[in-house]
């Protein structure tokens, strides 16, 4: 949790909202920046509670998508936290948006749910871009992510 904050963190860049239901995680976020608490769980957050910011960053759970998993995709009520980025592009319209998660999530259902998702970025209004990167060219771990 925070990974991301800490990357814009050393850019420049200026978080202004993050969002975490897990407790452990909550408590490491509030160690790693100072005593910042995340909001809590995103799904009883309204887009109006969320200041303006012209990047949006973050993840969803990868469970429904990892090839270590079920694979049940968006008929998991974990894989349709998607949503509720999508309902925050809508409301918020930054300027651009990050987001990563498993291998998988872009192989599921032969391809057809990364499709979907992408469809659903694109009608936010955006160009949706993605890449297969291996951490291994960076880190001494091999983890593809999407």
């Amino acid at each position: 949790m925070g990974g991301f904050r800490v990357a814009l963190d050393r850019l420049g860049g200026r978080c202004v909202f993050a969002s975490e239901l897990d407790r452990f995680c909550i408590a490491n976020y509030q160690v790693n920046f100072g005593g910042d608490r995340p909001a809590g769980d995103i799904t009883r957050i309204q887009s109006d509670w969320i200041p303006s910011h012209d990047l949006l960053v973050g993840g969803f759970p990868c469970q429904p998508f990892s090839s270590s998993g079920k694979q049940r995709g968006l008929q998991d009520p974990r894989g349709q936290l998607f949503r509720e980025i999508v309902r925050i592009l809508q409301d918020k319209q930054p300027k651009a948006f990050l987001l990563e998660n498993v291998r998988g999530l872009y192989l599921h259902n032969q391809g057809k749910t990364y499709q979907l998702l992408q469809e659903e970025l694109e009608d936010c209004g955006y160009v949706v871009k993605s890449q297969l990167l291996d951490a291994v060219n960076l880190l001494p771990q091999e983890r593809c992510r999407l």
